[in-house]
């Protein structure tokens, strides 16, 4: 049980939201929450976990083989997850920003 969670790295922002949607989903489908409601918490923590998926699925990992230059002597590989925008990426992160916001407007309007 402690190597699941010695792999479980946190490297990316994103990779924090999903943590915390996934946290608080879970806190609004077992506790009750006394801030809001547990659907309001359900629906704003959902979209936070939308926005973390859409966002991870928006930095793949990409890699690129640099030949020698006079700045790598012997070339190299490098690698990184800068952003490249995919369909379902950017579905799931309008499908989240709309959850968030109309999260927020149900919590303002009912308070």
């Amino acid at each position: 049980m402690s190597e699941l969670f010695a792999r479980l790295k946190v490297e990316y922002w994103y990779h924090a939201l999903l943590l915390i949607g996934a946290a608080g989903i879970i806190a609004a489908l077992t506790i009750d929450i006394r801030a809001m409601s547990n659907k309001q918490a359900l629906a704003l923590f959902g979209g936070v976990f939308l926005v973390g998926l859409g966002e991870w699925i928006n930095h793949p990992l990409q890699e690129a083989i640099v030949p020698p230059n006079m700045y790598m002597r012997g070339g190299g590989k490098i690698s990184g997850h800068p952003r490249s925008a995919k369909p379902l990426g950017l579905f799931f992160d309008a499908l989240g920003v709309l959850l968030i916001v109309g999260a927020i407007a149900r919590i303002v309007w009912t308070a």
